[in-house]
């Protein structure tokens, strides 16, 4: 092992009949640091002569890089990655968006018929696990529509608590079951 970079002469000719030229050995053995018999008797592979399709690729608008990435990244035979054209960023951008869009956009634009707005969609789909349907059709409560069912609400749990308040002039505390109680007076 102490002479493993040097290769005899009798290496030199093996190779040579395996198709390495002594610069590819050197190489292989000195600077990539292959072991010495496969560097011998790995032949050299052959290179793909891709000046047709380069230019015939740029005559395209397909720059080389991308022609090259094509080939080798996505394994498109020469000539679809020399003659396909590029893909347009906006439109590629838009499928994207489609591709990962939570709430259809077929949605969304019934919302906007009926005067729902998006985020508002969005918070019922999403945060309250309302279906599409009835997310984009139910109108929107006004803030007097939340107070008479919030009043409504109140009646039903506790009785006419104002009534029952503004006609005795005591005050009144809630227990936790929801009866009222006298406060004093």
């Amino acid at each position: 092992m102490s002479h493993y970079f040097y290769i005899t002469p009798d290496e030199y000719a093996e190779a040579a009949k395996n198709g390495v030229d002594s610069e590819n050995l050197n190489r292989r053995v000195r600077l990539l640091g292959w072991p010495k018999d496969k560097a011998i008797q790995t032949p050299l592979r052959k290179l793909t002569d891709r000046r047709k399709w380069v230019e015939i690729a740029k005559r395209n608008g397909i720059g080389y890089s991308t022609f090259m990435n094509r080939v080798n990244n996505h394994g498109w035979g020469m000539e679809r990655a020399a003659t396909e054209p590029l893909q347009d960023r906006r439109a590629a951008a838009a499928e994207a968006t489609e591709k990962i869009r939570k709430i259809p956009r077929k949605i969304i634009q019934l919302a906007e018929q009926n005067g729902i707005a998006y985020h508002t969609l969005h918070a019922r789909v999403m945060r309250h696990g309302w279906d599409f349907e009835r997310a984009a059709t139910q109108p929107v409560m006004s803030h007097a529509d939340i107070g008479r069912i919030g009043a409504r609400n109140v009646r039903v749990k506790y009785g006419d608590w104002n009534r029952v308040y503004l006609n005795s002039g005591k005050k009144l505390s809630f227990n936790k079951g929801g009866e009222h109680q006298s406060a004093g007076g």
